[in-house]
């Protein structure tokens, strides 16, 4: 034994000799990479040997060593959003080398490697590639003041849009966001490359995206993010289903340093307040691994823009003509009406300026992701083990519409004698994580992963009442109520390999790729307590239920399960050095409703290295979610009728439930899409880049959620009256319902134009960017079979209301021109954004519509870098304290003017601007501070 350690001694001994030995003679390549116009240290760039298997990254101070063979040598440096450079070298025994480098920024965006959109080993850029892409650096988001993805894309990328929403219940808290003018479910969203999953909560409220489920893109920390790729163009045959507008890509960041962003900001009005910390930090696992972990803050304040209220408060005086009564009868009543009101409201001092908030809701949001690669030692084949993962937490309070004393039915007047302004309180949990392996094998590049996530939305009804428990009294009355709980997990399997054969066939490229993958989503709805759903006196007459937001009921809970098979085949080859072909299929089984296949054909010519020219024909699904098959739920809608806002009991019934099928609704099935594109992509100077698309989307079986079925006593009122009074619901108003109604046709054109002209003095990049696109309803409705379409407002499947909001809600055009100037320490950023038309129609009468002109928005920041790695900003969004057109309203202070043409006669004033139909958001003028610092 003891003779085991002498030798183990020794061989230790010798190691450490022979290692000192040859470190005496190793000779090494030094040198520190910086940014050619701001002179600041670049870290995470990766040096590569050409022709030779090794190479480095550098570290947070730009610094970089290597240790090579005498010999000469050309290093290759490359970093996202620069121009790649090669430098030649000459190494010599026993010297070190100094190869200091200067990378000059790529001309924007245009310039920079895709790698969405293809599964080739080929560069290419955004010029280069079959169908548009855009690529937007981390620097680009952080430069436009926001700090959300949602807001921080919708700013810099034309063909998103994403407009936060008001007094639309879970909907406040989640952005809904879209591409090309679609909905925000015919969107996919990945993170690094893999299927993101949706949010736990679908749009049923008037907004933008009604009906639809979508990406949180919020839960995702922006100071994580390297870049966003946004592929706008068909691709349901490439990445599965919801691809039908494009796919957005999120790339987390992954090389060593630290990097600090805080921001403080306000609106001009003096509320929103935001405050913002991120903190990422990348540590080297080895020589070529990476964690990266970020961690993030925010916090946004409320706003509101709502305005002074002028109905009725204490006593309704918005009352009809009663029967045999004369019209000066009537005239005289509502006047003696009016001054009860207007009397206690004065004795009372009710503030009619305050009992609506319009605007934004308050939130808070923490998160936590961790992004990581490490290569697989002794593996044969170059493989590499990497993780993704992320944890995030968001509470939000956003207010509903004011109960008012005189609404007696709603109000327990005991405990709200002035009525009370019910918040929704929202409790949102988001995680993920994705573990793989990939690697080369034998020139087959292979990827094994699995990727798993869930988002869950918590409902809290806080100063609130349950107005059939007033025979409580105000002592033993809840005023808080736990409304339940919406959950959607998703677990998601691939196993993907990919070979170039061009070599072997005499071609530049002959790519083959192929993959198989499992999914598997569950769907949750759990109860809230009783008194959030109950009625508990129904004799009395009294509401039942949380004000606001009635909770979920026990029939409403589900756990709902699927599972999804696929099968993809892409091919792309450059069949010669003009011609670039791709062809893609993709065949997925969806165990709730059966299979579907997807198809794409794309091409690009290069006539020069001046103009190409690209197409693309594809067709594609999007499979309806869970939460479309099973969502129901019984709530009070607020319904304009012509003459007020009236609070309707509906209840939104599962597609497969006997309510549905006694009024004809038949089995959800898929969305299916035709997508044309044809485009030129352009370099005409050596600094200038241009991209030209235009698109057809047809969209077939599109899902809609319906409008309110009314129960009446005669017509098709009678008919749902007799269909929900069979089914037991008494208390229901009306019914709602998923079902594949209509069919749409979009038609746009893209254009991005950058250059960054040479100036004496500093460096500009300036890039003009345009979206322009046009939705419309073709074809027949598709109404459901038992129940006819008649006059009573809410009887209609598909009214005038829900079509404008697929055709004309959303900017029909939005244009952005940004200029990006820097020299030495300091730099600008200044956007020009247009966006255009948007409108919102009345239910029954044209008359009644809105339309709201375009809207020029510009947004300026500042910055200097007050040392090496430490920056700040300053700077405004909405320079100019730009609003959208005010509603045109007639309002009814006094019943004298009741009854006179009016063009918002729900509102009373509360609403100055319009809330279905947004541009830009109304909260004005924005001005913050940001610092940066790197290490």
């Amino acid at each position: 034994m003891k003779n085991c350690y002498i030798y183990r001694l020794l061989i230790l001994t010798s190691v450490v000799w022979l290692f000192a030995l040859l470190s005496a003679f190793a000779q090494s390549v030094r040198g520190h990479v910086t940014d050619a116009t701001t002179g600041a240290d670049l870290p995470g760039v990766s040096i590569l040997v050409q022709g030779r298997n090794t190479g480095a990254v550098t570290d947070a101070n730009g610094l970089y060593t290597l240790t090579l063979e005498p010999g000469s040598y050309t290093l290759q440096a490359s970093f996202v959003g620069y121009t790649t450079q090669t430098l030649p070298v000459q190494v010599t025994t026993g010297t070190t080398a100094t190869v200091d480098i200067r990378l000059v920024e790529s001309l924007a965006s245009l310039n920079e490697v895709v790698v969405i959109g293809s599964r080739s080993t080929q560069a290419r850029s955004s010029t280069q590639t079959v169908a548009p892409v855009d690529v937007i650096q981390s620097r680009e988001l952080v430069a436009t003041g926001q700090v959300d993805i949602s807001q921080q894309l919708n700013f810099v990328a034309p063909s998103f849009n994403s407009s936060r929403q008001t007094v639309s219940d879970g909907t406040d808290h989640i952005d809904p966001a879209t591409l090309r003018g679609l909905g925000p479910d015919q969107v996919l969203v990945l993170l690094n490359g893999k299927r993101r999953h949706n949010q736990a909560l679908i749009n049923i409220n008037g907004t933008i995206g009604r009906g639809s489920v979508g990406t949180d893109l919020n839960a995702i920390p922006s100071s994580a993010i390297e870049r966003v790729e946004v592929l706008r163009d068909g691709a349901s045959s490439q990445y599965g289903s919801d691809a039908i507008a494009g796919v957005i890509n999120l790339r987390l960041k992954e090389q060593p340093g630290t990097t600090v962003n805080a921001q403080l900001g306000q609106q001009y009005e003096g509320d929103g307040q935001v405050a913002q910390v991120g903190i990422n930090h990348g540590f080297k696992l080895g020589q070529k691994g990476i964690l990266s972990l970020t961690g993030e803050f925010r916090h946004r304040g409320a706003t509101n823009r709502a305005g002074d209220y002028t109905g009725p408060v204490y006593v309704n005086w918005n009352v009809g003509q009663q029967s045999g009564e004369s019209a000066a009868a009537y005239v005289a009543r509502r006047q003696s009406l009016y001054q009860q009101d207007q009397a206690l409201i004065r004795q009372n001092n009710f503030n009619l300026s305050d009992n609506l908030q319009v605007g934004n809701a308050r939130v808070d949001n923490a998160g936590f992701f961790l992004n990581a690669r490490v290569p697989i030692k002794g593996s044969g084949s170059n493989a590499s083990f990497y993780a993704t993962g992320g944890l995030n937490y968001r509470r939000g309070l956003a207010g509903g519409f004011y109960r008012y004393p005189y609404q007696t039915t709603q109000v327990i007047t005991a405990i709200y004698p002035n009525g009370f302004l019910p918040n929704i309180q929202s409790t949102i949990n988001d995680q993920s994580l994705l573990v793989g392996v990939n690697g080369e094998t034998n020139g087959w590049r292979w990827d094994i992963s699995n990727v798993y996530g869930g988002n869950s939305f918590r409902f809290d009804v806080t100063n609130s009442n349950n107005a059939s428990l007033a025979y409580l009294g105000p002592v033993n009355n809840p005023t808080s109520f736990y409304a339940g709980t919406l959950s959607f997990y998703q677990n998601t399997a691939d196993i993907s390999a990919a070979k170039d054969f061009g070599k072997q066939m005499g071609l530049t490229s002959f790519n083959v790729a192929a993959g198989v993958t499992y999914r598997n989503d569950q769907y949750r709805i759990k109860q809230g307590e009783a008194a959030s759903y109950l009625n508990f006196s129904p004799q009395s007459g009294q509401a039942g239920g949380a004000q606001v937001f009635p909770g979920y009921q026990p029939a409403n809970a589900i756990n709902a399960h699927r599972q999804v098979y696929g099968a993809y085949l892409d091919l792309e080859s450059d069949v010669t050095e003009r011609l670039l072909l791709n062809a893609a299929g993709r065949y997925e089984y969806y165990s709730d409703f059966g299979g579907n296949v997807a198809g794409k054909l794309a091409a690009r010519y290069r006539f020069s290295e001046a103009f190409s020219l690209r197409g693309s024909v594809s067709n594609g699904f999007r499979a309806p979610s869970l939460h479309q098959r099973y969502f129901s739920a019984i709530s009070t809608v607020f319904v304009s009728t012509g003459t007020g806002l009236e609070p309707r009991q509906t209840g939104t019934f599962r597609n497969d439930s006997p309510i549905a099928q006694a009024f004809g609704v038949p089995s959800l099935g898929a969305e299916r899409s035709t997508n044309f594109s044809v485009g030129i992509t352009s370099r005409p100077l050596s600094n200038v880049s241009l991209t030209v698309d235009v698109y057809q989307i047809n969209i077939r079986d599109r899902i809609i959620y319906s409008n309110q079925f009314s129960r009446g006593t005669s017509g098709a009122g009678l008919i749902v009256a007799t269909i929900l009074n069979n089914a037991g619901q008494t208390d229901v108003n009306s019914a709602q319902f998923f079902a594949n109604a209509v069919n749409t046709q979009t038609r746009g054109l893209d254009v991005v134009i950058a250059t960054n002209p040479r100036l004496a003095t500093g460096t500009l990049d300036v890039t003009l960017a345009a979206n322009f696109n046009q939705t419309k309803v073709v074809g027949d409705i598709k109404r459901p079979a038992n129940i006819p379409q008649d006059a009573t407002f809410g009887n209609f499947l598909f009214n005038r209301q829900d079509s404008a909001r697929l055709t004309v809600a959303q900017p029909r055009s939005k244009i952005q021109l940004t200029f990006n100037y820097r020299l030495s320490k300091f730099g600008a950023v200044l956007r020009v954004s247009r966006f255009g038309t948007v409108e919102s129609y009345d239910p029954a009468n044209p008359a009644l519509d809105q339309s709201f002109s375009p809207r020029m928005v510009t947004d300026l920041n500042v910055s200097y870098r007050i040392q090496k790695n430490l920056t700040l900003t300053v700077g405004a969004n909405n320079l100019f304290d730009v609003y959208p057109d005010p509603l045109k309203v007639t309002n009814y202070p006094t019943p004298e003017r009741y009854g006179t043409a009016a063009l918002d006669n729900s509102s009373f004033g509360r609403f100055v601007y319009g809330r279905t139909a947004t541009q830009f958001g109304f909260n004005g003028g924005y001005y913050f501070a940001n610092l940066s610092a790197s290490f």
